[in-house]
């Protein structure tokens, strides 16, 4: 028994100096990277600009007003150095419909953006956890409008760009925060309500203030 154990001792002593170097050798972790596809849900608020202008009487109305807004974006992200580039879509919808009783000539009218959808190109600097990113692309929205008085409903597809800065933030090595602000103009859109006589002139401009959920790939 006395053998058994001294036996047993002595192999202790020898395996233990093994264990300790095993111990002290740093284990090895994939190194951190933005780069890969991507995909989460955002929630907004909005400030929608309208400026409504009637050509036949050269008058124009401006309202600023708010809206809330849900959708969800997707994109990869490609990694040189601390420099993070992509692509990305998204598809939204802003719940508001606004009713305006100042228009020059129908004196009332309803309108909102609804459904929209950018695509935008985007480049940011790794800063570990933190990625600050600017984006610039197109957009594309949803304008409905309808005038009461005329009982006539009129929809168009309203087409312009989009520009934007945010910070996505690393939770988790597949999960991140994202806050952005982007500021979308569309072109000029004109809609007729009433034959040739009642004509509108619509240009509209969003302000999107919005907060990000995503899981990275």
């Amino acid at each position: 028994m006395k053998s058994f154990l001294l036996a047993s001792v002595f192999g202790l002593a020898l395996c233990t100096p093994v264990m300790a170097a095993d111990m002290a050798t740093p284990t090895e972790t994939p190194e951190w990277t933005w780069q890969g596809p991507y995909a989460g849900v955002f929630g907004a608020g909005t400030l929608e600009h309208y400026k409504i202008h009637e050509p036949n009487i050269g008058a124009s109305a401006t309202h600023s007003v708010g809206s809330a807004t849900l959708g969800g974006f997707a994109g990869y992200n490609f990694q040189s150095g601390k420099v993070v580039y992509g692509v990305e879509g998204e598809l939204g919808y802003r719940f508001k419909k606004n009713t305006f009783d100042d228009i020059p000539g129908p004196g009332i009218l309803d309108a909102s953006t609804g459904l929209f959808g950018s695509l935008k190109g985007r480049v940011g600097m790794d800063m570990g956890r933190y990625l600050p990113f600017v984006t610039a692309g197109v957009t594309a929205a949803k304008l409905k409008t309808f005038y009461p008085g005329g009982s006539a409903e009129r929809d168009g597809t309203i087409v312009g760009g989009i520009v934007g800065a945010g910070v996505d933030v690393a939770l988790t090595h597949n999960v991140f925060l994202r806050g952005e602000y982007d500021f979308s103009f569309f072109g000029k859109k004109t809609l007729e309500y009433c034959g040739g006589g009642c004509v509108l002139e619509h240009t509209v401009q969003t302000h999107d203030f919005r907060v990000g959920l995503a899981m990275k790939f």
